[in-house]
């Protein structure tokens, strides 16, 4: 991934983890034990090193070297490249100074210094087009575009690995096109799109690996493939696919970090498919090699699985252990997201346990890490960005100097062969300047005229987004008329009707119609005609619905993270519709015989798309002994039903009041190739 060092941007403050890494020993030993998958052999490049003769083969290894250790050993592999810069500079050698740079910027991922990073890639993209290397090319748009897939800007990401495919595609480069083919296709995932999108992209990266016979990352694809195929509810397929990418990695016997990849993304898709038994045995194999190999964080996505599993499994004492292992790595490595990952779990556990002081305690703590995710670097970017620029212009001042005088040796040299060579170099030098000056004119009229067709282009294809708008609108008013007919065609067939179940039925269904219409009401009143502001439809929900039930005194507490979030209609009409079924239940039979009460409403989104939406009221709670999966309520029936629909889960608690939690999609399943 970069997902590859999946999620790298989390910066938080290193705390003593001694007392929480005592629990993990019992049920997690097996994953301390010593380094066994080595990525490269280091020890016989370093030999090489230091038997190699020539500056060109040593600053060649530095490079291997250099990316080997990005992960493991960062200080070591920053000054390779910074030796790879001193040797590579004298003798213009591009390719290897484009290799030093993409060392470097990757570091700059690693520390969360995004815009260093971005300044890195661009000199190490401008010394590889001048070395004409299609590979470094499509890999620096590979590696900017996964900067952006992981901070969830997915149409950035996506143009980006388009470029990268294009320039993989004329350069003939099969290794690239698999691996730009296969990452486009996760962006596309990632952004919500179908599996007719993602799918023709898989096959054509298993095409490139299959005729170069890159075993593994034929497996990795094909594990991408079954996430993809059991999100579009295709289970046989997935599993099918799940079994091509065991029965590929294991055609090399190099359990290393794909492999590790592979079996972490096979666990995942296992836990979705409630196959806890096989989730549970991948899963850990994946953090045992991921250990091992010393790739920081990526080995918390596993561990996260593995402690999110067992509360599905109601096994608290493997979930709490599990939890505050991930909270001493994630302390260790400065990961947010796992932080917040396992106090949610810890506050999970002590509600299973009846333990409501400590379950409180880890919520709060998960709130506090959720909202730090939304407020880290954005203002810290800005104080700093002067500061950066002015490094940035020292460190290329300093190149450039280095670059000139290298330049200048150069025309010493050539000086000293003679007048005569001087001047025949000079006449070859004026005819080829000639013929590359009659080409930029040629290539110059031919792109205006290209750029003109695009500029009309562009003005037709606004123009039909601007009548497909108001097509749209109208549709949704349309829409919202004809659902408010069918609305009250219900409730007045409600008034004819004596059968008092009959009329309960009906009226449900006429508010369930009305909820539906709301969405349609709003997608009409509002610029954004393909979302909906979450917050103000739930206030016009709750409005009606409290009118409906007379419960004047009940209030609302309603919050959105980030506020002022939207949703498109895809996850409006669902959403929409189990906020009516719950906040329905509460009014009908949360207040019995009580004065007051209030229903509280929180949807989060966090920056991978991650979404949770917690119903919560302080009545009388559900009966004892309630189970929803036996349950023959309509209400919960529709709302299970709509929790698979967002590909997500549902869980509720009723101790002191009632707490429904519905979690969609988790987007921390994908991986990609670096």
């Amino acid at each position: 991934m970069q997902k590859w060092f999946t999620i790298l941007q989390r910066i938080c403050k290193r705390i003593p983890i001694l007392f929480l890494l005592l629990p993990c020993v019992q049920v997690l030993l097996p994953l301390f034990s010593a380094a066994q998958y080595p990525i490269v052999n280091i020890t016989a490049i370093q030999n090489q090193i230091a038997a190699a003769k020539e500056d060109s083969t040593r600053v060649r290894l530095y490079g291997v070297l250099g990316w080997s250790l990005r992960f493991s050993d960062t200080k070591e592999s920053q000054r390779l490249a910074e030796e790879m810069i001193r040797l590579a500079t004298p003798v213009n050698d591009y390719l290897r100074l484009a290799e030093a740079y993409r060392i470097k910027g990757f570091a700059r991922v690693l520390e969360q210094k995004l815009t260093e990073t971005l300044d890195m890639y661009a000199i190490g993209t401008a010394y590889a087009s001048k070395a004409s290397s299609g590979y470094m090319l499509a890999h620096f748009k590979s590696l900017i575009a996964g900067m952006y897939q992981d901070k969830g800007d997915f149409d950035k990401a996506i143009l980006f690995y388009l470029e990268g495919l294009k320039i993989a595609e004329d350069y003939k480069d099969p290794e690239m096109i698999a691996t730009l083919a296969n990452n486009l296709a996760e962006a596309y995932s990632d952004a919500g799109r179908p599996i007719s999108f993602t799918l023709p992209l898989y096959q054509l990266a298993l095409k490139q690996e299959m005729l170069m016979g890159n075993w593994q990352y034929v497996g990795m694809i094909y594990s991408n493939m079954a996430k993809e195929y059991m999100l579009a509810g295709q289970r046989t397929e997935a599993e099918q696919s799940a079994q091509k990418a065991i029965d590929f990695i294991h055609k090399k016997n190099d359990r290393a970090y794909v492999y590790a990849t592979v079996v972490s993304d096979i666990g995942e898709m296992y836990v979705g498919m409630k196959k806890y038994a096989d989730a549970e045995k991948y899963l850990l194999e994946g953090f045992h090699i991921l250990d091992s190999i010393g790739t920081k964080d990526n080995k918390l996505i596993p561990l996260s699985a593995l402690a999110k599993m067992y509360i599905l499994q109601h096994e608290t004492a493997k979930a709490a252990t599990a939890a505050k292992q991930l909270l001493a790595l994630a302390t260790t490595y400065k990961t947010k997201l796992f932080l917040r990952d396992g106090y949610k779990v810890l506050s999970d556990v002590a509600r299973k346990q009846n333990q409501p002081v400590l379950a409180l305690t880890y919520f709060e703590q998960y709130k506090n890490w959720n909202d730090s995710l939304f407020n880290d670097s954005k203002e810290k970017s800005i104080a700093n960005a002067e500061g950066r620029m002015q490094l940035n212009r020292k460190e290329l001042e300093v190149r450039y100097e280095t670059e000139k005088k290298a330049r200048e040796n150069k025309e010493l040299k050539i000086s000293n062969a003679g007048l005569k060579n001087q001047t025949v170099a000079a006449i070859i030098i004026a005819v080829i300047l000639l013929f590359v000056g009659m080409g930029l004119v040629v290539v110059n009229r031919i792109r205006n005229k290209k750029n003109s067709e695009l500029e009309m282009q562009k003005q037709i294809i606004q123009k039909q987004s601007e009548e497909k708008d108001t097509l749209i609108r109208e549709i949704n008013h349309r829409v919202k008329n004809n659902l408010q007919i069918i609305s009250s065609l219900l409730n007045l067939q409600a008034n004819s009707l004596t059968d008092a179940g009959a009329i309960d039925a009906l009226r449900d269904s006429h508010k369930r119609v009305k909820a539906i219409a709301l969405i349609h009401q709003k997608l009409y009143g509002f610029e954004d005609i393909a979302s909906i502001p979450l917050e103000e439809y739930i206030t016009a929900l709750f409005a009606d619905l409290k009118m409906v039930y007379a419960a004047s005194s009940v209030q609302l507490i309603c919050k959105t993270m980030p506020p002022n979030l939207y949703l498109d209609i895809e996850s409006a009409v669902p959403v929409g519709l189990i906020l009516n079924e719950t906040i329905t239940n509460a009014l009908k039979y949360a207040f019995v015989h009580r004065e007051t009460g209030m229903i509280g409403v929180e949807f989060t989104e966090d920056e991978h798309g991650h979404c949770s939406l917690v119903i919560y009221d302080n009545g009388v709670g559900l009966p004892v002994g309630f189970d929803p999966d036996t349950s023959t309520s309509l209400g919960f029936r529709i709302i299970k039903e709509l929790t698979r629909q967002l590909r997500g889960q549902f869980t509720y608690t009723s101790q002191q009041g009632t707490v429904f939690t519905i979690s969609f999609p988790n987007t921390t399943v994908r991986k990609t190739m670096s």
